[in-house]
Order: structure tokens, then sequence, then C-alpha cells
């Protein structure tokens, strides 16, 4: 099972913090370190710059891959988003995996930076267009709905051909569809429950062989939020406050989801790890992890170890807990 960290943030994480958490990751064997992008008040749960602490990620590490999923393409403008992307694979010898999304948590970012295309799908559209083209053409040029420029010569061009790996953030059934008609990887939410991700699964294959497109690494990547401790007992008692805190204070975005699956009112803490939350003891999030991939089909997960309602001493042990116990059993697995 291909596995990535989801660096999110901690309650008192700093940058040194992400830069070591990347650099354990190596050395436990994960496949690929995650970035995301998150402005303004929500700045501690993810990154404002993403792809500069990539590119600080790049130059402390040599082997494992470094993802950004996802830049928020609406927030600035695709041939700035490609020099810096490209800069980043070149700095990391091609071991870079450009994610996108099409908006932020909120709508406070676009406002405030003045997004030319709001959270639009046909600016999404049109800025990844523009972005791919950018790495692949000597010139172009460029007269759309939302951006518009002469011909240009963009540099510095990636080390991967023909581009880095794309990884669509598939919030709707809509980004999914338009990841796998294109060829490109997707990236779906941690609250899905097993039968959802087994049906979204499915149908990401099945558009993608209609669209006619091979897989070439490219996939359907299920985020996870995993905690382990010692036993079952210290894993819940330790989560299970600090997550509901997550929840109801700081992830606007999942507490809407969750809300309105379950009629206006947050679920019970047994109910998220029924459908979605890997919580136990290395034992079990293995049994929960391989059980995701018996009857969902998923080979590629991207793990969030990181709260920012614990402190990073408490999310550092989970980490080395999954690694060292957990990385070892799922491949035996295998």
């Amino acid at each position: 099972m291909d596995v990535g960290l989801f660096l999110m943030g901690a309650r008192d994480e700093t940058y040194e913090d992400v830069l070591q958490q990347a650099v354990r990751a190596e050395e436990l064997g994960f496949r690929r370190v995650v970035l995301a992008e998150r402005h303004f008040r929500h700045h501690d749960l993810l990154c404002p710059s993403p792809l500069a602490v990539a590119g600080a990620i790049a130059a402390r590490t040599n082997r494992i891959r470094i993802g950004v999923f996802g830049r928020v393409l609406s927030l600035d403008h695709p041939i700035h988003i490609a020099e810096d992307a490209a800069t980043v694979d070149v700095l990391s010898g091609g071991r870079f995996d450009f994610g996108v999304a099409r908006a932020s948590l909120d709508e406070e970012s676009e406002a405030a930076l003045q997004s030319p295309m709001g959270g639009s799908e046909e600016g999404f559209d049109e800025a990844l267009d523009v972005i791919l083209r950018a790495w692949t053409s000597d010139e172009l040029s460029h007269d759309g709905a939302h951006f518009r420029f002469p011909t240009l010569a963009v540099f510095p061009r990636p080390v991967q051909r023909p581009h880095p790996p794309v990884f669509i953030v598939a919030v709707s059934e809509g980004r999914l569809s338009y990841a796998a008609g294109r060829g490109h990887s997707a990236v779906i939410g941690a609250l899905a429950p097993v039968a959802k991700v087994a049906e979204t699964q499915g149908r990401f294959q099945s558009e993608r062989t209609a669209a006619g497109k091979q897989a070439n690494g490219a996939g359907l990547h299920v985020n996870r939020f995993v905690y382990v401790a010692e036993s079952d007992r210290q894993a819940r008692d330790q989560l299970e406050g600090p997550f509901a805190a997550f929840i109801e204070q700081r992830a606007p975005d999942l507490r809407v989801v969750l809300e309105t699956r379950h009629g206006g009112t947050l679920p019970s803490f047994d109910r998220m790890m029924d459908d979605f939350l890997v919580v136990g003891s290395p034992e079990t999030v293995t049994a929960s992890l391989l059980e995701l991939r018996a009857h969902a089909g998923v080979t590629s997960l991207v793990v969030t170890l990181n709260f920012v309602t614990l402190d990073q001493a408490v999310c550092n042990r989970s980490l080395e807990l999954f690694g060292r116990a957990v990385l070892p059993a799922l491949a035996a697995a295998a």
C-alpha cells in the first residue's frame, strides 16, 4: 500500500517541526509527504505558502516524494504557479507531486486576494490548462475568459516529463470526473465511509476506462484521519476531546459536511470511528487500513497524524508508532 503523510499543523508546531517530520517520514518509509494551502485565520492548520515549504523539504530529504494537495488555483496567476511548482520539481530532483484545488477553505481568501476567477469551475480548468502548457510548450500565449497574456517562454522546466504528476482534490463528483477524464490522479477527503470510498473507486476507474485513459501511475488517493497509541483505550481517550474540538472550531468545511450528513448535528465519536476515523493500537489501525484495501480497493492512502488541537509531541508519538509498527505490517500483508 502506497502511504503518504499529510503534514497538517499541530497546536504548537513550528516550521522547523514540519521539516523534521518530513525527514522522519522519509526515514520511516512513507512514500510521500503532503502539504496543503490555508490562509489568514487558518494559517496554523496548514501552510499559507506550501510551495516554499516544499522547497525547504526538498533540501532536507533525498528520496521521499513531496506533494501539495492542493495549491488553490483561484488565488494566484497560473504562470506564477507554474514557475514556482517547476522550481520545486527542479530542487527536489523530480520528486514533486502537483495537487490542485478549485477554491480555498472559505470565501475569505478569494475576496482578500481579489481572485480573477473566484471559485469557478471554468476558471480552474483554464488555469490548470495554462500551467500544463507552460511546462510542455516552448512558447505559449493565451486569450481566455480569466487570463490573457502575449507569447511567453516559461522557465524553469520541470525535471519530470512531460510534467509532474497532477492530483485533483475531488471535493465533488464533477472534480472526480474531471480527473478521470484527463488521466490525472484524484484525492478524496477523509470523511468518506468505506462503502462510499468503494463506490467512488469504482466510478473513478469506470470513467477513466470510458475516457480511454491508462493508469500510468495515476489513481485514487484516499485521506484518513489516524491516531495511534499503545492501546485502543489510550488512543480513544487521547483523541476524542481534541478531535471534537478540531471539527467544531477549526474545520468549518468538514463540520458542514458532517452536519448536513447527520441532520444538522455532529455525529458521536463512536459514529465517526465507524465511518471514517482510524484510531487505536498499531494492530487495530493496521486492521482498519487493510479493511479499507480489501473492501474498497484502496492502494494509495494519505494519512493525517497531526491535529491542530493536540501538542506536537503527542502527534510525533503517533507518527512513530505508525511508522515503526503499522507501515511494516501493511507491507508484510501486501
